[in-house]
């Protein structure tokens, strides 16, 4: 059965499911082309309603942000699109709570007993409303510049905190009003979580070169995998306590699949209980409801009885299913498989292959954005659409990427452009495909890599097709946004350091390399992570050296594209390119 771009782009998003403190229903931001609003499912009876007309701010993938309840079930605190924080009813009821001009709000969290809220402002400032009186506090001392996920532990916020020049990854502290509670040089803190009473404090550190789930008293899920994925964004919550804080879920990165396990705090044992990627889990009594996707299933709710406490896998109920397409059995749904390469200095390397049940013999080598990410194996229609079409789908991880310790990640630094082009080198020779039956994709920084595996060995690659990709690394210092302004000290080094490597390493200085692939660019018009300007030089200077490249430009899109429209021709320019230069 041929899959369509219509199919993929009608699916919903879900986001940020949240179980009530009554265990009675759960709330979940529900985006389609109308937008994105907060939905209602009943655990009684799996009935779903839209709670509000008005439109929210969702949290990207398996991120949140958006909202929060009120301890006794009565209502929840959203983020609005366009309207700052309001209070909303189970009957819909509307409350304006905070509105600041030409500011972002976001990470709602309810004090335990119901009296305040406290919120991140601009990703810099912790902020406390009085849900009474409405009148703000900033708790935070502004000795950090980037705040993240405010909790409440004791009476009063922690968060999430760091200062440049470190990404949150590189190292970042878990901060309360009072001073650090969490720390370590080199080491990073995310995602502090309180159980319902605010009396239980827990994070994830990599303190023992993984990331791992770790109380504040001392006990850690210590194990050779991750727990989370990098700090892109607010509230991932890869992980959460039960009621009475005697066990702790969380999700396990194995290799880029995942699987949902416990810890029981007393004892410290580890439990396996359900496989697949898992994301914002929030538990209440024996129920255990999350975001839940994997190869072969389309991104649900779920929830999970967790009333076995040994090593069985745990029942589980499906809510609520994004896709509208019936994904059933579907041929193009496969599970990758798992590569290890050895890399050219002698460490190894990882990939995922996609392997088309009806292959013709073409591969499409996708990289991930970043660089500091992966693509676990969630659903992505993505990469189905083309399985489906024949086409193996090999997704590297190259260093630099999560998932495999700190060390892996961190090798990246000053180095990219460079290391992550060589691992994709490696990766892909040891493949051994035809080069006329071989394409590179990549977005972004994924962009950059794709770029510079053309740029070394063109003799590996049949063309490249890029989406707002970084073509000039110094330019990014004076025209990325202040989430990754500072992004280059890591990856490149001081300013003089990443000017000169840049000459080196940067797309748009060796057009005469790229001249010899046939190149594909879309980008956006009001990028604000990578400007446009940078695919228009770089299409102009390969050109000029006598290339073969094609720009398309999307009006109004920014970085990643929202028009169905734009996505629809972006798929069947993309594949009207591939037929014409591989074989």
């Amino acid at each position: 059965m041929a899959i369509t771009v219509d199919d993929i782009l009608e699916a919903r998003d879900l986001s940020e499911p949240r179980l009530s403190p009554d265990g009675a229903s759960a709330a979940v931001v529900v985006s389609d082309a109308q937008g994105s609003f907060v939905h209602l499912i009943s655990l009684a009876d799996g009935s779903v309603r839209r709670l509000s007309e008005e439109p929210v701010r969702a949290g990207r993938g398996l991120g949140g942000g958006c909202l929060g309840w009120l301890p006794d079930s009565s209502g929840l605190v959203v983020v609005t699109k366009t309207n700052g924080l309001q209070q909303v009813s189970l009957g819909g009821e509307m409350q304006s709570l905070l509105s600041i001009d030409e500011r972002t709000v976001g990470s709602p969290a309810v004090s335990p007993d119901g009296t305040w809220v406290a919120v991140m402002v601009n990703q810099a400032e912790v902020w406390i409303l009085d849900l009474d009186s409405k009148q703000t506090t900033r708790v935070d001392d502004g000795s950090y510049e980037f705040v993240l996920d405010p909790v409440w532990f004791q009476g009063s916020p922690v968060w999430q905190a760091w200062n440049p020049p470190n990404m949150a990854w590189d190292e970042s502290v878990i901060m309360s009003t009072n001073g650090v509670i969490a720390q370590h040089p080199n080491r990073q803190h995310q995602q502090p979580q309180t159980d319902a009473t605010g009396q239980h404090l827990a994070w994830l550190d990599d303190s023992s070169g993984w990331l791992n789930v770790a109380t504040q008293l001392g006990v850690r899920a210590n194990e050779t995998f991750e727990h989370g994925s990098p700090t892109w964004g607010d509230r991932q919550r890869s992980w959460c306590f039960n009621s009475d804080a005697t066990r702790i879920a969380f999700v396990r990165n194995e290799g880029g699949f995942g699987r949902l396990c416990t810890l029981d705090i007393a004892s410290g044992t580890i439990r396996e209980h359900a496989k697949a990627i898992h994301g914002q889990l929030s538990w209440v009594g024996n129920t255990l409801v999350a975001l839940r996707t994997g190869g072969k299933t389309p991104t649900q709710v779920v929830a999970y009885d967790t009333a076995q406490i040994d090593d069985s896998s745990w029942p589980r109920q499906t809510l609520l299913i994004g896709a509208r397409f019936d994904w059933t059995d579907h041929p193009a749904l496969v599970e990758p498989q798992l590569l290890q390469v050895p890399s050219r200095d002698g460490v190894t390397l990882h990939a995922r292959l996609y392997s088309s049940p009806q292959s013709n013999s073409r591969l499409l080598c996708m990289i991930h954005g970043g660089p500091t990410d992966q693509w676990q194996v969630t659903f992505m229609p993505r990469v189905t659409y083309w399985i489906n079409r024949g086409y193996d789908v090999l997704i590297p991880d190259h260093r630099g990427s999560t998932g495999h310790g700190r060390e892996f990640t961190q090798a990246m630094q000053g180095r990219w452009g460079d290391l992550d082009v060589d691992d994709v080198i490696d990766i892909l020779e040891s493949l051994g495909r035809r080069r006329a039956a071989t394409a590179l994709m990549g977005g972004s920084a994924g962009g950059l890599t794709a770029l510079g595996v053309a740029m070394r060995r063109p003799d590996l690659v049949g063309c490249v097709r890029v989406v707002y990709p970084v073509c000039d690394i110094a330019a990014l210092d004076a025209t990325t946004h202040r989430f990754e302004a500072h992004y280059n000290r890591t990856l490149m080094g001081d300013v003089e350091e990443t000017a000169r490597k840049s000459q080196e390493r940067s797309p748009i200085h060796h057009a005469d390399k790229l001249a010899q692939v046939p190149l594909l660019i879309f980008h956006g018009t009001v990028d604000p992570v990578v400007d446009i300007a940078q695919s228009r030089q770089l299409a102009q200077a390969i050109t000029a050296a006598g290339g073969n490249v094609e720009l398309i430009e999307f009006d109004g899109e920014g970085h990643g594209f929202r028009s169905p429209d734009n996505n629809r021709r972006e798929y069947e320019v993309t594949e009207a390119f591939l037929n014409r230069y591989l074989s």
